[in-house]
């Protein structure tokens, strides 16, 4: 028997839709963004236009809390009926990736010159993780230290665990990878 990923995943595709089609395109992405809604484990999607020069690009990033829920979606009939609709009013097929872990962290850029998202190397990963706690930590604890110091060791870092985990996950990781985005994504020159 073949182990469960209990971790989220994060399918992320890249997608173009044909010149003059794009508006017709946007309704049937919302469709089919609706119905995937109704499906366990889905834990949202975020649908990011990208500035293009070249076409109008566009990624789109589903989470889902395990793999087995994202193969369920992937594998239904409904996916399949507004995909195919989709695809009709596209200029090339879509490029899809699925990502585990701290990658999903760092999913969101893409340049014209790179057809497809890469991720950072490790290094650059762990710079902006480090960054991130060291900005988040520290301060959340000076505050919250007069509120937590009568309490045992391990309910107070709880509590602050319970703050510095989502502040990184949502707020410090995805702003310092923004502002950073040149650094953890050059364009390659060709």
């Amino acid at each position: 028997m073949e182990p469960m990923n209990p971790d989220p995943v994060t399918m992320v595709v890249t997608a173009h839709p044909a010149p003059g089609n794009e508006a017709e395109w946007k309704q049937i992405l919302t469709s089919t963004i609706q119905a995937s809604l109704k499906f366990p484990g889905h834990m949202g999607t975020t649908v990011i236009k990208q500035e293009s020069r070249l076409k109008p690009t566009y990624q789109i990033i589903i989470r889902f809390d395990q793999l087995e829920n994202l193969d369920h979606w992937k594998a239904s009939p409904e996916r399949e009926h507004w995909l195919s609709r989709l695809h009709a009013l596209e200029h090339c097929p879509p490029a899809i990736t699925h990502n585990t872990g701290l990658e999903t962290w760092f999913e969101f850029s893409h340049h014209d010159e790179q057809p497809i998202a890469v991720h950072p190397p490790k290094y650059k990963m762990a710079i902006i993780i480090w960054i991130a706690v060291y900005l988040t930590v520290i301060p959340i604890i000076n505050v919250i230290r007069p509120f937590t110091s009568e309490l045992h060791i391990l309910i107070g870092s709880a509590i602050t665990t319970s703050i510095t985990v989502p502040l990184m996950t949502w707020v410090m990781i995805p702003a310092l990878s923004w502002l950073l985005q040149k650094w953890l994504y050059p364009v390659k020159k060709r």
